[in-house]
């Protein structure tokens, strides 16, 4: 085919519509044509320019018209055409080029103002459209009733329009023998409605399942001081003596360096070994500290002795005889030392320090002139105190200062856990920040003991929480679905799903009712009046121009599809009390438990949004269902929905399996062969019955013609 594609397309459009029903094929005018140029509006030229003062309304004076010019000749030239046109211009410019100056000109232009509209205010502000467009929506009456999310909606079914078209059919049977008084007459029993919104489906599970187990280990720090050596041995070979095999042949040695000397053929090799080697060829040249490895941490631990009695200087005496020993100074107070956070209290055995005791006060016994008599101690100062620190307190000297490096592992105490069976749920520490003396240092770690919690599963037999919905009155099973993922080879089914149709609680079964002859319908004994109201066939036609309307604002123009949902999901633990799929007209059991994307997946399913696409296993253990996933497809509104589900049949679309289906919508060729008359949109009446009250069509088309009737009546002639 010819031609431009555009060209092509509307041909394309113009044949298929030709061929379908006319309410499909208003699609086509919906969707949007390729674009081959830009059409330019330039901007207003008074932005910022003040805006004079409008002339009065009154009628301006209009020349009287001048002459009309001579007649043209039967035949003339183009250039003569030409030159007549300019002068009739020319005359009528001179009558009329003052006319729109002249006083009350604004009142010969219908409808227009005295002063400019408000709408310039938007000439420099474009964006306050948005704004000031919503306000003036919210405080419409109209358009909060329009949008309101609370109106009450009446859910029509299949069942109940069976009822209209069973009446339809013979309605002789239902509305004959009633007199003009409502005083006789029979009542006869509507059709049955399908009881549809007292009931939801209930799942529970029958099989093997997967049961959790709380374990608890406990595991502990493991600090160990560095003090490994290195042995450095010096060997010597020749083609002839083998001295360094020993070494050589060592996993724990290492060759360091390697001289040769050629005037005696000889090769002198140095080795580090890890551990010392017996061998009467190679000789040990000196012993060496092992580097420490890298995780491995260095201790600095200063000894500090002070005292709180103020004592700078200070005998020592024998605690048991009270004699003096020795002679002490530099002695240093504790508060600087016991303020200090990297400093910890200890003994002096543990710090590696001589015990000792000083006296504050002495006493001389016996007669110091006649060359008897000793010192004893009086008054004893206060024990000194003695600090481990890992710092330098700056104006004070430690006694004693070591370095050390320590390694640390962890070490799991008598427990066993299988990691593939076993999953860690919490971790806690319950030693923490504590300070131990290890080598004669005080080391300190974050934590010395931790105690885990793990979830470990099994598989066990027998499983079964039915029986609540087996012993409740009005359950019946409805079917069953095998969880297994992948299916047994042998046909058997370790997990059973077992699906049951119950009441909803709250509500009630759908009492009889009847239609007495006469427009009147009695229900229980009471009896009321009935109100005409359209035909189902105008009810039809809103709904279908509707979904129509609603094709064209969910058109994708990148995929070039129609009434395309999104995939959705929701979890259900087997055998828990998990639940977030609690399907249409079920509240959620276990909320808490729920993401915000299931909650209002839940919401859009109760609306009518959404169609169930299936199950499927999502997460198992050893081949056993553990959690499941409900898949559904959830639509703009109720009619894209409604078209998903009545269409796919029509045109042999199915849907997908629920691991992969992905809600793709409607290509255009698929949306050309559906049938919109011979589907159902009995759900969505209620919905437009709540927009706007339909009327009689036999009224209407009595009115238009009447309407019409006098309109021409009053402009004929």
């Amino acid at each position: 085919m010819r031609g431009s594609p555009a060209a092509r397309l509307h041909s394309a459009r113009s044949g298929a519509c030709r061929a379908r029903l006319v309410l499909p094929c208003l699609l086509l005018a919906l969707a949007p044509l390729p674009l081959h140029a830009q059409v330019h509006i330039p901007p207003p030229d008074d932005l910022v320019e003040e805006l004079p003062v409008l002339p009065t309304d009154s009628d301006p004076a209009i020349p009287a018209p001048s002459s009309p010019p001579p007649s043209a000749p039967l035949s003339m030239t183009l250039e003569e055409a030409k030159a007549e046109a300019r002068s009739t211009g020319a005359s009528l410019r001179g009558a009329y080029q003052g006319l729109t100056q002249e006083a009350g000109a604004a009142g010969q232009i219908p409808g227009y103002q005295e002063s400019y509209p408000g709408q310039t205010q938007y000439y420099t502000n474009p964006d306050a459209l948005h704004t000031d467009g919503a306000l003036a929506g919210w405080s419409s009456e109209a358009y909060r009733t329009a949008n309101s999310t609370t109106r009450p909606t009446v859910d029509v079914t299949r069942s109940d329009l069976a009822r209209a078209t069973a009446i339809a059919a013979d309605p002789n049977a239902y509305l004959d023998g009633m007199s003009t008084d409502g005083s006789t007459g029979d009542c006869v029993p509507l059709p049955p409605g399908s009881g549809a919104p007292n009931t939801a489906e209930w799942m529970c599970h029958v099989g093997s399942q997967v049961v959790e187990q709380p374990r608890t280990c406990v595991r502990s720090l493991a600090v160990t001081e560095w003090a490994s050596t290195l042995y450095q041995y010096l060997c010597v070979t020749s083609p002839t003596f083998p001295g360094c095999a020993s070494l050589a042949a060592n996993a724990q040695c290492r060759l360091t360096s390697s001289v040769p000397v050629p005037e005696y053929a000889l090769t002198v090799d140095t080795y580090e070994c890890d551990a010392p080697i017996s061998d009467p060829n190679i000789y040990l040249m000196a012993t060496v500290p092992k580097p420490p490895p890298a995780d491995a941490f260095q201790v600095a631990s200063n000894a500090y002795r002070c005292n709180s009695d103020g004592l700078s200087a200070a005998l020592t005496f024998d605690p048991v005889t009270g004699a003096p020993l020795q002679y002490v100074s530099g002695l240093q107070q504790c508060g600087t030392i016991a303020a200090d956070s990297t400093c910890t209290r200890t003994t002096a055995a543990a710090a590696g320090l001589p015990e000792r005791s000083l006296c504050k006060l002495w006493d001389f016994i016996g007669d110091p002139f006649g060359g008897g008599g000793y010192l004893s101690c009086l008054e004893p100062a206060l024990p000194e105190e003695v600090y481990l620190c890992s710092s330098n307190i700056a104006g004070l000297t430690p006694e004693s200062a070591v370095s050390k490096w320590f390694t640390q592992s962890w070490t799991d105490n008598a427990c066993s856990i299988d990691p593939a069976n076993c999953t860690l749920a919490s971790e806690t520490c319950t030693a923490p920040g504590e300070t131990r003396m290890i080598g004669g240092v005080a080391v300190t770690r974050p934590c010395w003991e931790m105690t885990r919690n793990f979830l470990c599963q099994s598989v066990v037999g027998g499983g079964n929480d039915c029986g609540a919905l087996e012993a409740q009155a009005g359950c019946s099973l409805t079917r069953e679905v095998c969880l297994d993922d992948p299916p047994s080879s042998d046909g058997s089914c370790a997990v059973t799903e077992r699906v049951y149709a119950c009441p909803i609680p709250g509500t009630s079964q759908e009492p009889a009712q009847y239609i007495c002859g006469g427009d009147v319908y009695c229900v229980n004994g009471e009896c009321e009046a009935v109100e005409r109201e359209a035909s189902d066939e105008f009810k039809d036609a809103v709904v279908a121009l509707n979904a129509l309307g609603q094709a064209n604002a969910e058109f994708d123009e990148a995929a070039l599809t129609l009434f395309r949902g999104t995939r959705e999901t929701c979890s259900h633990k087997v055998f828990g009390l998990s639940n977030c799929c609690s399907g249409k007209g079920v509240p959620l059991l276990t909320p808490w438990l729920c993401s915000s994307a299931e909650k209002l997946l839940d919401e859009k399913d109760d609306k009518g949004l959404c169609h169930k696409v299936g199950t499927y296993c999502s997460s198992s253990f050893l081949g056993i269902c553990v959690t499941k996933k409900d898949v559904y497809c959830c639509f703009a509104s109720k009619i894209s929905r409604i078209l998903q589900e009545q269409g796919r049949p029509e045109i042999g679309k199915p849907w997908g399996k629920p691991k992969t289906e992905t809600c793709e919508g409607f290509s255009i060729f698929e949306f050309q062969q559906l049938d919109l008359s011979v589907m159902d949109f009995s759900e969505v009446y209620a919905d437009f019955m709540e927009a706007a009250k339909l009327p009689d069509e036999a009224a209407a088309l009595v009115q238009i013609q009447q309407k019409i009737a006098d309109y021409f009546a009053a402009h004929r002639p």
